[in-house]
């Protein structure tokens, strides 16, 4: 089990700006993951400057369509890794209320000698238009001689992700998010949106091609800050009244007359950045269990009815440990000072690659009463340790 015990990120910019200044990318330094940074534009890179110390780095609310994630220091970087952004599940469970579509995620890191692409010494076999490792890239217009091997990079060393990572120096983070798939078209239920109607200034709403008002919450893919292309402009949604029927329930960036709609897209979310040293102690034992918490409305009517309205769900672990004497004292250690505070965790890694244990088994979590422990064995060298994670979302 890994835990994010402190947080090393002293600054955070981003290229684009936000949907307002409700949603500023600084929101993702805080502790509420639905309070995100919602970018105004289709792509967006984010910078977070980290001071020395760092092994690990969590991302949760995340919404885009691809992400990658690179580091980089004063003697090594690392090439560009893959966020997860696969949603949670199919779209005929992503009807509205679920404000995380995609899985926590949870990167480790080390330095170790540079092992990526090389040009090897002697080269004179023509033309290389184009060679990139990571952001550098190298263009090469003819035919040349290598003295030595031609490694793009600024150091011999490189970042690389690994399951259990070593402290870096200062460093820096940089997030490439983009969103680029048109989901007018991708109702969770009912029909596509096809036109805008405007009903005044901002506020109208979406409609069908035969003019029938579209039912947001049926529909499931528009969202504060999606972006719509309007008769060839684009606009984000700043407002959704109910279920967006009425006509001035939607309200856009800007004023867009009747047109049609060529394209929706998700909105570039982020909720909650982390990187820290990392408290490493032992994997759960056996028979720790996962249960859900789903905040759903459901109401029994008179009639033998039944109403429902999906809402979220969210994850929890009941989690028994043997942990050594010295792990014990730092989990100890770790719980007095954040006691009710959310944090990081993966709950259990080092598991094969099918399990997903960096997206499964992490998430945004806060100790739901404090651990009981208890001597397992006469010398006090382990300790049982009873505790429950809950994941705020």
């Amino acid at each position: 089990m890994q835990i994010i015990q402190n947080d090393l990120i002293s600054a955070i910019t981003s290229d684009a700006s936000h949907l307002s200044s409700t949603f500023a990318v600084t929101n993702i330094l805080n502790d509420i993951p639905s309070l995100q940074y919602i970018c105004d534009s289709t792509s967006c890179t984010i910078v977070m400057t980290v001071s020395s110390g760092m092994q690990a780095a969590f991302f949760s609310g995340l919404q885009a369509d691809s992400g990658s994630v690179q580091l980089g220091s004063a003697t090594a970087d690392s090439e560009q890794f893959d966020i997860n952004t696969t949603p949670y599940s199919s779209l005929s469970e992503l009807a509205l209320g679920s404000s995380q579509r995609i899985s926590p995620e949870f990167f480790s890191f080390t330095v170790a000698p540079y092992t990526g692409p090389t040009i090897s010494s002697p080269y004179s076999g023509g033309t290389i238009s184009e060679y990139t490792q990571g952001p550098t890239s190298i263009e090469l217009t003819g035919d040349l001689t290598l003295e030595s091997d031609l490694v793009l990079t600024d150091s011999s060393d490189s970042i690389q992700r690994v399951s259990t990572g070593s402290a870096l120096g200062a460093a820096s983070i940089t997030l490439r998010l983009e969103t680029s798939t048109d989901r007018k078209d991708s109702p969770v239920s009912g029909n596509a949106i096809h036109q805008w109607d405007q009903s005044s200034g901002v506020a109208g709403r979406f409609e069908d091609s035969s003019g029938n008002a579209i039912n947001l919450n049926d529909h499931a893919n528009v969202m504060i800050g999606s972006i719509c292309t309007i008769g060839g402009s684009d606009y984000q949604v700043n407002k959704i009244i109910g279920d967006g029927t009425g006509v001035a329930d939607v309200e856009l960036s800007g004023s867009a007359s009747d047109a049609t709609v060529t394209a929706i897209k998700h909105p570039i979310k982020l909720g909650i950045a982390r990187a820290g040293s990392v408290l490493n102690v032992e994997n759960p034992q056996l028979g720790t269990s996962k249960t859900f918490t789903d905040f759903s409305i459901r109401r029994q009517i008179e009639d033998g009815g039944y109403s429902q309205t999906q809402r979220n769900v969210s994850k929890s672990f009941t989690v028994s440990g043997l942990l050594a004497d010295s792990n014990a004292q730092s989990f100890e250690g770790f719980y007095r000072s954040f006691r009710s505070k959310p944090v990081p965790v993966i709950v259990a890694d080092g598991l094969d690659s099918a399990r997903n244990e960096n997206t499964l088994m992490t998430g945004f979590y806060f100790f739901r009463s404090a651990p009981s422990m208890a001597y397992a064995v006469f010398n006090g060298s382990h300790t049982q340790v009873e505790f429950e994670l809950n994941e705020v979302i």
